[in-house]
């Protein structure tokens, strides 16, 4: 089985695409790209060649700051490029060409496949409708190793209600973080740090989130689920009006 490498590539002010590659060819594929430019020079730099080399994009919602690079990086491909999304994003996703009809509460195989793995799938409303975790399987086919959360699950936080509510959230968060305490979770921006001086106030959880705060590196993904578990309220949060009222809290801190 081929190696695979995840490459974080800062967008905008502070948006993370994903280039997902295969250490041993030039194979590649694009999560959330905001802006084509910051994409394109990290193909570069890594030897993926676009024309051919990248084979599909998967996009965690619609919203501009993560699919707003898409259109021009389907110009440059030279076809058989898919852009994946959750059905419910249909006419929201710019170039989607496949609808990916998952369920919530669990990982199952999308119908797509990354360097002969199947591309996992689960629908994690909250943040928007129709938002979809993206998982690529480690040794075991129906078990992610590494997770592609957008903006529902962030480095000791989770995204604003949108379009979904409380419970919605609340069943997502839990969905994402019952995974493998070692599983890897790559989030949509780096909020890291202004996410863990909330958790101080909210939920200092026993002095873990101070410990989390010394050792912040400046690039904060990927998390862990152990370490979510640990240290994001969110998840932590007992009930849905607990999350609730964390969220309104959290959205005047």
């Amino acid at each position: 089985m081929p190696a695979i490498a995840i490459q974080p590539i800062p967008c905008l002010r502070d948006n993370y695409a994903y280039l997902v590659r295969d250490t041993s060819s030039d194979e590649g594929y694009v999560v959330d790209p905001s802006d084509a430019l910051p994409v394109l020079d990290a193909v570069e730099r890594a030897g993926v060649a676009l024309r051919g080399g990248i084979r599909g994009i998967m996009a965690t919602h619609h919203h501009n700051d993560h699919v707003g690079g898409i259109d021009d990086l389907a110009a440059r491909a030279d076809g058989g490029l898919w852009i994946a999304g959750h059905a419910l994003d249909r006419g929201r996703i710019p170039s989607q060409t496949t609808f990916v009809d998952c369920g919530q509460g669990r990982f199952v195989p999308s119908g797509l496949h990354v360097f002969g793995r199947p591309l996992l799938a689960m629908h994690i409303p909250g943040h928007t409708r129709a938002a979809i975790a993206w998982g690529i399987p480690g040794d075991r086919d129906d078990v992610p190793a590494d997770v592609f959360t957008g903006d529902t699950l962030f480095g000791a936080g989770c995204g604003r209600l949108f379009e979904g509510t409380p419970a919605e959230m609340y069943a997502s968060l839990q969905a994402l973080t019952s995974l493998p305490p070692e599983t890897r979770l790559w989030f949509g921006h780096e909020y890291t740090a202004n996410n863990l001086r909330f958790a101080a106030v909210a939920d200092p959880a026993g002095g873990a989130v101070a410990e989390r705060q010394a050792a912040l590196p400046a690039c904060t993904t990927p998390t862990t689920v152990a370490l979510e578990r640990a240290t994001n309220p969110f998840v932590r949060a007992g009930s849905v009006d607990a999350l609730a009222a964390l969220r309104a809290a959290k959205d005047r801190f």
